[in-house]
């Protein structure tokens, strides 16, 4: 009885750390995407003097610095490919394909980066919101009965919404 359960606790012990192991690299790897896309953007504007760094405050995610431009940027784990409609500056539905009204789902951390207040003298500042990977769509609530597609040049309440597939695509939508 003993030397079948030996077998299956090394084999759950094995998954585990298996799971674990590839958290950490899928972990890494959303990181680097987007180091590679700011450094993407600053080649191709021959900026050389910037600073990024990963900071995972509650507040935002990553920090940017260049000479003239600040950019604090959260990232929006998007993995199912929802819709997002942002229905106010601080409220964002995540909607499937089986969208109904029971069990609403609301994008987590948003608020605090929304409401930080941005009040450098010197440089222009940014708040950057990039939904990684991707979105079906991406919408903003105008009043009751209006929604307007969200475009990497829309105001969204003082923000910008991307998505990260189209930074990949186009990085002069950074104003760096």
């Amino acid at each position: 009885m003993i030397y079948w359960i030996i077998p299956v606790v090394l084999l759950v012990i094995i998954g585990i750390v298996a799971i674990i192991v590839y958290r950490n690299y899928q972990s890494k790897k959303r990181k680097n995407d987007i180091f590679k896309i700011f450094w993407r953007a600053c080649q191709e504007k021959e900026i050389e003097n910037y600073k990024l760094e990963y900071v995972k405050k509650d507040t935002y995610d990553f920090y940017f610095e260049s000479e003239k431009n600040i950019y604090y940027i959260k990232v929006i784990y998007n993995f199912s490919n929802q819709e997002i409609c942002i229905n106010n500056a601080i409220k964002w539905q995540l909607r499937g394909f089986k969208d109904n009204n029971e069990g609403m789902q609301f994008v987590e951390g948003i608020e605090s980066l929304m409401r930080l207040d941005l009040n450098n003298k010197v440089k222009k500042e940014h708040k950057l919101f990039i939904i990684y990977p991707n979105t079906r769509a991406l919408l903003k609530v105008i009043n009751e009965c209006e929604m307007v597609f969200v475009y990497p040049d829309t105001d969204v309440y003082g923000a910008t919404v991307v998505p990260y597939l189209k930074l990949v695509d186009d990085v002069s939508i950074l104003e760096i």
